[in-house]
């Protein structure tokens, strides 16, 4: 017997982009977010009113802008600084793609392709709340400053 190779499909065809509006007299947003960089995690969907959201979906961009490797705290702000209704591309997590942001950034891919671009997409948006470390002027007293 002859087994047949079944190709997975990568998880970049499995992409949602959904437009979220204001709901409710209160104007909220229909979605929860959690994750996020602080937390090592992607961000990803916590609550959802519909309309092609599901909880537990991985966010990837938010009007537009890659925000994987974003706090979550930055993530909010882009929510609230962006036009309603706000465009959001989601994924569900999967074997490639999970939630853990660190065992995604640990993984080789060949470089060029969709996931080495992305790994470099998190670490530039990583480094944008990367803190340089600097040594004291009383460490550096041998060094011209």
């Amino acid at each position: 017997m002859s087994k047949v190779a079944v190709k997975k499909l990568h998880w970049r065809s499995k992409v949602q982009e959904t437009f979220v509006p204001l709901v409710g007299s209160s104007g909220e947003l229909g979605i929860g977010i959690g994750g996020g960089a602080d937390y090592g995690e992607f961000p990803f969907i916590t609550a959802a009113a519909g309309g092609g959201i599901t909880v537990g979906d991985i966010i990837l961009e938010i009007g537009g802008t890659p925000i994987l490797g974003l706090t979550l705290g930055d993530v909010r702000g882009l929510l609230n600084s962006c036009p309603h209704p706000i465009r959001i591309k989601t994924v569900s997590p999967g074997s490639t793609l999970c939630k853990d942001l660190r065992l995604y950034l640990s993984k080789c891919f060949t470089p060029g392709s969709i996931d080495s671009q992305l790994q470099q997409v998190i670490r530039e948006n990583l480094y944008l709340r990367a803190v340089p470390c600097e040594y004291p002027k009383k460490y550096c007293s041998d060094v011209a400053l």
